[in-house]
């Protein structure tokens, strides 16, 4: 026989041996391709949770931490993570996984809004456009895009999804969030646009922006652009007793034994004669032996405190805690509110108060409140409102709205209410030995890896919104 005949017989018989130690080799347990739907719950569920379940009561003065030092409570911040990229990178996986599939990619551009939006504002200037191309871009020093370009840029993906959505071709499968009601995604898209505008209000005169107009074309044409109708289509998350899935307060010791609520919530609460003061907080422990009952029963401390002075207090049986109950003893708790329908009501109140459209404030404003009260079990929403109605006077009316957000986000939302204190100054915060710095932080610092491996777009991402250094006192364009 020839040699060369003997040589490819051989080679074929390697060959045809290594394509079946291939086949036999492959772990169907470990697949090397994941489908869409195998994705998506992970990265709904990592989106949607309360992924800083306690951090932002600290800095909004919601809660008071004791007996140790909380960065948070103090303002002693300093280099984030970037934690909401990995999620980013899942999305983006899953929407590779989905092909063509149109309902899977205009999910994923609902996440990404929504992950993007965050980043956005707790860093300021972020990677955007070239982010997350990873091995197929060869791109791992992405530049960064200012806020705007960012702003701009969801909003688009978000019209993008909610065009997608017009008609679905087909059902999705892994959506833990809707259970595959696709028309819920898309109220959840347009929705989510408003919250977009709403957050830019500082930058009502900028003529890319159109914040008006585009929020009215949103309010004025349902058939369009529909958005949340009742709570059933809030973005709402809930938990399962079960490991990593749980409330994520469940046995949080710190929470249990070293937080109390803050002064600033608790006086609004009982100035307001509030009823979900009684589902956050407990009573002060002295309260029955000093006489004191109902809302006279609850007080809060003062953050701006030394710790020394805090813990003092505390000390004394006088100062409500965090209602252990309802947060620290339940291992599924109240769902996370991702986007609740009464945040919604209230961005369209608070729109309808800057003239953004001619909708009736007083109406959402009361919606808003009925369904915080619903998410609560608590009844007489119809009272509470009768007794605190909506104001006459525009920014009499305004406060009024930034302080039922400010009950609504106790514990919900993640920083959501930390952007919106630096959007309308509510609540008053004053700085004081509690405080490293003197005012409110505006940001995170970029994570410290970005100096090596980004170094060149990072300095020039300071240097572009006008920085001195990667400092929490550098406000970005948002609130400029």
């Amino acid at each position: 026989m020839n040699k060369k005949i003997i040589y490819l017989a051989i080679s074929v018989m390697i060959m045809l041996t290594a394509c079946k130690q291939e086949k036999y080799n492959k772990d169907p347990n470990r697949p090397t391709e994941v489908g869409a739907q195998a994705i998506l719950p992970n990265v709904i569920f990592n989106s949607f949770k309360n992924r800083y379940p306690w951090q932002p009561g600290l800095t909004v003065r919601q809660a008071t931490a004791t007996s140790d030092r909380q960065a948070f409570q103090t303002y002693e911040w300093a280099n984030g993570d970037w934690a909401e990229f990995n999620v980013l990178r899942d999305v983006t996986k899953m929407m590779e996984s989905a092909g063509n599939t149109k309902e899977y990619i205009a999910i994923g551009k609902i996440l990404r809004a929504h992950n993007f939006f965050f980043l956005s504002r707790m860093y300021g200037a972020i990677p955007y456009k070239e982010a997350l191309g990873g091995q197929q871009s060869n791109n791992y020093q992405p530049r960064y895009d200012s806020q705007k370009e960012v702003m701009l840029g969801i909003l688009g993906e978000l019209e993008e999804a909610n065009q997608l959505l017009v008609n679905p071709n087909s059902t999705i499968s892994g959506d833990i969030l809707y259970n595959g009601d696709l028309k819920k995604w898309r109220k959840l898209a347009n929705a989510y646009k408003l919250r977009i505008l709403l957050m830019l209000s500082k930058k009502e005169s900028d003529a890319d922006l159109q914040l008006a107009k585009r929020f009215n074309e949103i309010i004025s044409n349902p058939a369009q652009y529909p958005i949340f109708e009742s709570d059933a289509d809030e973005a709402k998350m809930s938990y399962r007793d079960n490991e990593n899935i749980r409330y994520p307060l469940y046995s949080d010791f710190n929470v249990r034994n070293k937080r109390f609520m803050g002064k600033t919530l608790v006086d609004l609460l009982k100035q307001l004669k509030d009823p979900r003061l009684f589902y956050y907080a407990t009573p002060f422990s002295n309260a029955e032996a000093q006489g004191k009952t109902g809302f006279d029963a609850y007080e809060g401390i003062d953050a701006s405190q030394s710790l020394t002075a805090a813990t003092q207090l505390a000390s004394t049986g006088n100062y409500s805690r965090v209602n252990s109950r309802n947060y620290t003893e339940n291992p599924v708790g109240k769902p996370s509110l991702g986007f609740s329908y009464s945040e919604l009501m209230l961005a369209i109140a608070e729109a309808a108060e800057r003239g953004w459209t001619p909708a009736n404030p007083s109406a959402f404003y009361a919606n808003a409140i009925q369904s915080s009260f619903r998410f609560y079990d608590l009844l007489d929403a119809d009272v509470y409102i009768a007794a605190n109605p909506l104001s006459t006077i525009k920014q009499t009316a305004l406060d009024q709205i930034y302080a039922q957000r400010y009950i609504l986000f106790n514990a919900q939302a993640d920083f959501e209410l930390f952007f919106h204190y630096h959007r309308t100054a509510f609540p008053v915060i004053v700085c004081g030995q509690g405080q490293a710095t003197t005012v409110v932080p505006f940001r995170m610092q970029y994570p410290t890896d970005e100096q090596t491996v980004n170094g060149s777009n990072y300095k020039n991402a300071l240097k572009e919104q006008g920085f001195s250094g990667d400092n929490i006192l550098m406000k970005p364009w948002l609130y400029q």
